[in-house]
């Protein structure tokens, strides 16, 4: 079947009785910030695309860029290669190349003559197509190169068994086929349709490129998407005397492209809420691809590279550990497997920290194990301010903005899609001990003193839920739901929290809001490491830092903001309300750990303005119920988790 697809693939779109095409299309091309485990993934930039087609048999193909519209949520110079921005035609041709060859080139593809000495073919599935009255037969091919170690296309070909035609092909690549180090990986999506019941031809295609440090490992990778939709062919054209050797594509002047009036969609999907989406799509390409190469490994990068869980463990300073300096490396050790290794020296508080972290994807599940050694760790459990924040905030104000103990243990954890939702449950067992202030400052200012903890063992199953919604009221939202059960060891309690986050779709909008809150409940007998702490930046600014606790207590914190100068100026204004309550669940600790309920709702009020792309910010806030004047400077909760 695949040596006659082959003959027949010599044959653009496998019929000689087309003789040429116009088409339509519109799509995106999305540039994007991955911080893993840490933030997810963040839109810097997004492009919208109209494409105008044309093809002629025998002559090859002409495309026009006639729109192009480009929103940015963060600084950024990336040049896309002209095929990021354009259509695969005829199936990419006898090789494959993406990135205008810059990123994968001369791939033989497994459908093209000599493919069957070079691959490895295994059909898996049969399902009748329904076109009209019509019913195909398509027929899912998996392949791979017969030598893995060989450049070659890893996935499935959906090929109809009466045209021999490819419906859809589905690939990632082995990893001598990538010529950039940088990239870690390839995934496409190529998708045609049956048009006029006698062509199949392009429909939709999708194209992500990941890339990474080749020789670290680091929580930030850089993503490109391409996403296209033909939404209009038209088979009979006139002659196509512009199309002359081979396939081109070209682009109408800045100005025109950005005056262009014709999209067909209002709005094509020019916000943050479908990466996640589009992220699970890839994802599962990838996994697709791993099991078909027997779970070999498919990255581009080295195997073996160095390592940091973030980037305040390469270097950090803390109050309860003076300066820190760590290295690790990671050992990707096959498709699913992954062994990451991290150590430290703190040398104020005299003392190494370690972590080790073995990583293994069964299905679509991610299993974890993970143990370590005097990890550093805020109470919380609402973090307050970015590491880099942090470190500057201990060297010359005193304050990390951190409530820190140190913990040795182990914890195995499962995480998985539910529904729409991620579940993620972790069994934990901890030996937990205070801290205390072993650093001072670059100055006269004096550190805030380290509030100690009750030392003991701390066995305990953690629940999280989380969910990302699409827009709605001006907003993109995402929720989570986490409890803490602990019914062993030194202490039994129960700790429950639901929270929400809504953030700006639109960088272009002059006006934007954004909110952030939660509320906590817990039972038993909590010590000092469970409370639950508020006040202050990220909560309730202008009440000092952390004054309040307990085990019951509500924040909201919201946001709005105009633009002065874009993408360099915002004026902000913000507003929070926080309440805490102690009972006997929590009195003992909340005495012993210096922090009192907040006697009520407090409110209060602030202004300020966000820099560079609304990444920096700089705010003033007043508690309205006896507070303080606090000034703040911080870094988009987007951008917070990775540093």
């Amino acid at each position: 079947m695949v040596r006659e697809a082959a003959i027949e693939r010599e044959n653009a779109y496998s019929d000689s009785t087309l003789r040429a095409f116009d088409a339509y299309a519109e799509g995106h091309v999305d540039f994007l910030a991955d911080f893993g485990d840490f933030g997810g993934e963040q839109i810097i930039r997004t492009d919208r695309i109209a494409l105008q087609l044309e093809w002629a048999r025998g002559r090859g193909s002409l495309q026009t860029l006639v729109g192009r519209r480009k929103v940015s949520w963060a600084p950024t110079r990336i040049h896309y290669h002209i095929d990021h921005l354009s259509l695969v035609m005829e199936n990419f041709g006898r090789t494959i190349e993406v990135g205008e060859g810059d990123e994968v080139k001369d791939v033989l593809h497994p459908i093209a003559n000599g493919a069957t000495d070079y691959y490895q073919y295994r059909l898996v599935d049969s399902t009748g197509v329904m076109v009209g009255p019509h019913t195909s037969q398509v027929y899912r091919i998996q392949v791979r190169p017969a030598c893995q170690d060989d450049p070659g296309v890893v996935g499935t070909l959906d090929m109809d068994y009466e045209t021999l035609a490819i419906a859809r092909m589905t690939a990632s690549f082995t990893p001598s086929s990538y010529v950039d180090p940088t990239v870690s990986s390839v995934s496409l999506v190529l998708v045609n349709g049956w048009v006029d019941r006698r062509w199949w031809l392009p429909v939709r295609q999708r194209v992500e490129i990941r890339r990474q440090v080749s020789w670290m490992d680091i929580p930030f990778a850089t993503t490109i998407r391409s996403n296209f939709e033909i939404l209009d062919y038209n088979l009979d054209p006139d002659p196509h005397y512009r199309v002359r050797g081979g396939h081109r594509v070209a682009a109408l002047p800045p100005d025109e492209l950005e005056r262009y009036a014709g999209w067909q969609y209002e709005e094509i999907r020019i916000t943050d809420e479908y990466a996640p989406e589009d992220s699970a799509r890839f994802e599962k390409v990838r996994r697709e691809a791993i099991s078909i190469a027997a779970g070999r490994y498919l990255g581009g990068n080295a195997r073996l590279r160095f390592f940091l869980p973030d980037l305040s463990s390469g270097f950090r300073y803390r109050r309860a550990e003076g300066v820190l300096l760590g290295a690790g490396m990671s050992w990707r050790a096959a498709g699913r497997t992954t062994v990451y290794g991290w150590a430290g020296y703190a040398f104020a508080l005299a003392k190494p920290e370690a972590a080790m972290e073995v990583r293994q994807s069964v299905g679509q599940a991610t299993l974890k194990l993970d143990g370590y050694i005097e990890r550093y760790t805020d109470i919380g459990p609402f973090k307050a301010a970015a590491g880099l924040v942090s470190t500057f905030g201990a060297a010359f104000r005193g304050d990390d903005y951190t409530d820190p103990y140190f913990r040795d243990g182990l914890a195995l954890s499962a995480s998985s899609p539910v529904g729409s939702w991620t579940g993620t449950v972790t069994a934990v067992w901890e030996e937990q001990r205070t801290a205390e202030l072993v650093a001072g400052t670059i100055g006269s200012a004096e550190p805030r003193p380290v509030r100690p903890i009750t030392n003991g063992t701390d066995p305990h199953l953690d629940l999280e839920l989380t969910k990302h919604f699409g827009s709605a009221l001006a907003a993109v939202w995402s929720v989570a739901f986490r409890s803490q059960l602990a019914t062993g060891g030194d202490f039994g309690y129960t700790r429950w929290a639901a929270s929400f986050e809504a953030t700006p779709p639109d960088p272009d909008a002059v006006w934007q809001w954004e909110a952030a809150g939660s509320i906590a409940l817990a039972t038993g007998t909590l010590p000092e490491q469970r409370l639950v702490l508020i006040g202050g930046r990220s909560t309730v600014p202008g009440y000092g830092f952390r004054p309040w606790g307990g085990d019951q207590a509500m924040y909201a914190l919201a946001a709005v903001s105009r633009e002065v100068a874009a993408p360099w100026l915002r004026a902000r204004i913000l507003g929070a309300i926080g309440w805490t309550e102690i009972t006997m669940v929590s009195r003992d600790a909340a005495e012993r750990f210096g922090v009192t309920e907040s006697g009520g709702v407090r409110p209060s009020i602030g202004a300020g303005i966000s820099l560079f792309w609304d990444l920096v910010r700089v705010d003033a806030a007043r508690g309205l119920d006896n507070g303080e004047w606090e000034w703040m400077v911080s870094v988009n909760p987007a951008w917070r988790a990775p540093l």
